[in-house]
């Protein structure tokens, strides 16, 4: 079953990825409207926007390159890790100077927390303390997500993790943080499990096309493990043994026109 959903969403990731509407829109269409908008106090909007919709598009497109067998596609999805948590990270900037609350989704939050991890993201450490801060009343019932991000950030900064039944599923794998690797293990691959029957129902957040097959969710939880010291056991499941469980980055973190443009806004404001 897993090896013929992944046969699925790999095809389906690749039609994503090589569909020339999505190349324009999505890549051209958003440089271009990035590129002219950067700089503008009137257009904020249109480069918030616009660094998420690219970023989305290099992201997804860098990770169908790595599970081709293209390595080198980790420096383009890096690229679109950067741009959208910039674009998360300008709109946070730009809503608390105006004393609002959260101004993008936490699902947006989590997933740019996650594949921060995933990544080894060296510019997400604000937006990590941001989410890690966020009251209990700021979730609610349908984020489990978003809470076991919030957790495995406070595990990061050795704290102690809230553990409530409201992370559904992802309550267990942080209730067996120390626990017999075996058993954390097992946990873990429920985790990709669930992931999977997800991403094959195109439900949320597994409907981002980056999120598809990236078993993000155990990457970051080695990426923690290995900050706090600790070994991650072996997980046996289907998606670790792509190309994208397998594979790793192996040049530094890639330099960005827009990304650089971008984070100097940031430091401006």
């Amino acid at each position: 079953m897993s090896l013929t959903a992944i046969t699925s969403l790999r095809r389906s990731l690749s039609e994503w990825a090589e569909r020339p509407a999505n190349q324009q829109f999505l890549h051209s269409d958003q440089e271009a409207q990035l590129a002219a908008s950067l700089g503008d106090p009137q257009r904020r909007t249109q480069v918030h926007v616009a660094a998420w919709m690219l970023g989305t598009f290099h992201l997804g497109h860098g990770l169908w390159r790595v599970m081709e067998g293209d390595g080198l596609g980790f420096d383009e999805a890096r690229q679109g890790q950067a741009l959208r948590r910039c674009s998360l990270q300008l709109r946070d900037r730009h809503h608390a100077a105006a004393g609002r609350g959260l101004p993008f989704s936490l699902l947006q939050g989590a997933l740019t927390a996650l594949f921060g991890l995933a990544l080894h993201d060296p510019g997400a450490e604000p937006l990590y303390d941001r989410l890690r801060h966020l009251p209990e009343s700021a979730f609610g019932d349908g984020d489990q997500l978003a809470l076991f991000a919030r957790e495995l950030l406070t595990l990061r900064a050795g704290e102690r993790p809230t553990l409530t039944n409201r992370l559904g599923p992802y309550q267990e794998p942080l209730s067996h943080w120390t626990s017999e690797p075996r058993v954390l293990a097992q946990h873990l691959a429920a985790l990709l499990e669930l992931h999977l029957q997800q991403a094959r129902a195109g439900r949320a957040p597994f409907d981002d096309p980056a999120a598809r097959l990236y078993p993000f969710e155990v990457l970051a939880v080695r990426r923690v493990r290995d900050w706090l010291g600790l070994a991650t056991p072996k997980v046996e499941h289907a998606l670790l043994f792509t190309n994208l469980g397998q594979m790793q980055p192996t040049t530094p973190w890639p330099a960005h026109e827009l990304v650089q443009r971008l984070e100097q806004e940031l430091r401006r404001r």
